[in-house]
């Protein structure tokens, strides 16, 4: 076994240093052949299966419904982002947090198999407070037996936050607001230097009301009836601790959250990087007011003061961060969603009421500064090595002359001039998504989501092409089901991708984190089945599924799975 610990740990990126390249430079046709992979790389497939290299398997650690030990609450629905947090007093035991995303509800093509399974497994039909109760974040402590399998145990670290948990705000929005509570669509997120875990609320707009006010007013409404402008930011939890109260940061802005990505070094201000998943939508950066001191108890302060920026991308390669604050000048995009401006003004101030009305309206105000409309930035990584910044754009932009024409997505790769606190950067196509070139059988992928980084410095990647395009668009087919890539960053196969996991029918894989000792991958594997809903006799992949069971007419149920060898 101790060999193939070895082999494990290399696949994981401990043994693929290689000799690092300064510049990662843009891709190349890659018309070097690459060293041989860390593993066996897979071929695209359409089997209702988590499909694995030889050699690896998976173990189900936990699937909507399964009640949580010693709670009197479930496992929520469609498990996104995870991070692992060792418990340093007790060897082999931690605590994994779980985003849970959103239900799977009837859409345009979609059969909605969140309200057509929830008969079978819970006997009755779903209810508006069970879908509040299947949103959030599961916190599960984990202990690791003698045989390696990880299973959760009955502790006070274990529980779930959901769309009606008491939560706390800082920054300068929802100082004054009246039965704060809940989190909801909850993305991915971070692991924060000081031990406690951001997770980021996306959709939130399918849920309470979106639009807000200039003076950052929303109201009470939507599916879940709560007001609006409660919802929509980035949350911090402390996973040991289950009697602090999560903090909604709202000087981070107020959009739809894929992630966090944080840059920190002694003595310096925490850098933040996110996106606004959503066609058009900007990327983000945040500057803590205070600096970060190795050790401190940072915990719900550190990002409660600061500078939110927004990126301008120009296409010369450049790009600089334009502050949304009250003294930003007004260069409203053409064709975008904003407020009106009144006659004779020339800053956001003059528009806003104050800097809480400005982040709660991040989108609004963004489009007003003349931010750069982007294809869907997703999630936002930082490499462990060179500290330059990669971002995944998942599909393509429509606004007047913006960057984003690739329906493939794109990761971009950008270098911020200085420590990261500046005003500059530059900017470069690093990965393009496309066509799936079969004589290359899986070396190309698209719609790239989650993004994860090893110690090498080489690039997990997850996909999400839609449900309405997977395995139905002729332009989308022969990526087959969606998948995980590893991606090197540097040597002569830097860019490759090399496909490591298939998803099963109908889903997309989510949120890869890794233990300590990298002896185990944590993925969520969401919404299986969520186009054509349980697959019955008749029925042939990949039109529905039956994972994780695999046995024809069974409810195909999110889970997050743990991968060893």
């Amino acid at each position: 076994m101790a060999g193939g610990r070895r082999q494990f740990l290399k696949f994981l990126g401990a043994g693929l240093t290689g000799a690092y390249a300064s510049g990662l430079g843009p891709l190349a046709a890659s018309a070097q052949a690459p060293r041989p992979a860390p593993f066996p790389p897979i071929r695209p497939t359409s089997r209702d299966d988590l499909v694995l290299p030889a050699g690896f398997r998976y173990d189900v650690l936990a699937r909507w419904t399964d009640r949580l030990p010693g709670t009197n609450t479930r496992f929520g629905y469609n498990a996104d982002f995870t991070a692992f947090l060792p418990i340093r007093s007790e060897p082999g035991q931690g605590v994994l947090v779980v985003n849970h995303e959103y239900v799977s509800l009837p859409e345009p093509g979609e059969i909605g198999v969140y309200p057509q399974t929830f008969p079978l497994v819970m006997g009755r039909a779903p209810r508006i407070a069970d879908e509040m109760e299947d949103v959030g974040v599961s916190v599960l402590h984990l202990r690791q037996s003698a045989s390696g399998r990880w299973e959760i145990i009955a502790s006070p670290l274990t529980r779930r936050y959901d769309a009606s948990s008491r939560m706390a705000a800082s920054g300068p929005a929802l100082q004054n607001a009246h039965g704060l509570a809940g989190t909801l669509a909850n993305c991915s997120g971070c692991h924060t230097p000081w031990g406690t875990v951001l997770t980021c609320e996306e959709n939130f707009q399918n849920c309470v009301p979106e639009a807000v006010d200039t003076a950052g007013r929303s109201r009470v409404g939507g599916r879940f009836d709560r007001d609006g402008a409660h919802f929509g930011w980035v949350v911090e939890i402390d996973p040991l601790d289950p009697d602090w109260t999560p903090v909604k940061h709202t000087m981070l802005g107020r959009y739809r959250h894929e992630n966090v990505a944080m840059r920190e070094a002694a003595g310096r201000p925490i850098v933040g990087y996110m996106g606004d998943d959503r066609v058009n939508g900007h990327v983000y950066r945040f500057v803590s007011a205070q600096s970060y001191t190795p050790g401190g108890d940072h915990r719900g302060t550190l990002l409660a003061r600061g500078r939110l920026y927004v990126a301008v991308f120009h296409a010369d390669g450049t790009g600089e961060w334009r502050e949304l604050g009250p003294e930003a000048a007004l260069e409203p995009n053409p064709n975008s969603s904003h407020p009106r401006v009144p006659r004779g003004a020339k800053t956001l101030g003059q528009v806003y009421a104050d800097l809480g009305a400005i982040v709660t309206d991040a989108f609004g105000a963004s489009n007003l500064v003349g931010a750069s409309p982007c294809g869907r930035p997703e999630d936002i990584e930082i490499h462990p090595i060179d500290g330059s910044v990669y971002i995944a754009f998942t599909a393509s932009a429509t606004a007047p002359g913006h960057l984003f024409p690739n329906l493939y997505g794109e990761i971009w790769r950008i270098v911020e001039d200085g420590d990261g606190a500046g005003t500059r950067f530059t900017w470069m196509r690093w990965k393009a998504g496309g066509p799936n070139d079969e004589q290359r059988s899986g070396h190309v992928f698209a719609a790239p989501d989650n993004l994860a980084f090893d110690p090498a410095g080489h690039l997990w990647v997850v996909t999400d092409i839609t449900t309405a395009r997977l395995n139905a668009d002729e332009r989308f087919t022969t990526f087959h089901n969606n998948g995980m890539f590893f991606v090197p960053t540097s040597g002569t196969e830097a860019g490759v991708a090399l496909q490591f996991a298939s998803a099963p029918c109908e889903a997309e894989l989510a949120g890869p984190s890794w233990t300590a000792a990298r002896d185990t991958m944590f993925l969520s594997v969401q919404h299986p089945g969520e186009g054509s809903g349980i697959r019955g006799a008749g029925v042939k992949a990949p039109r529905g599924s039956n994972w994780p069971s695999r046995r024809l007419g069974d409810p195909p149920l999110p889970a997050v799975v743990a991968i060893r060898q």
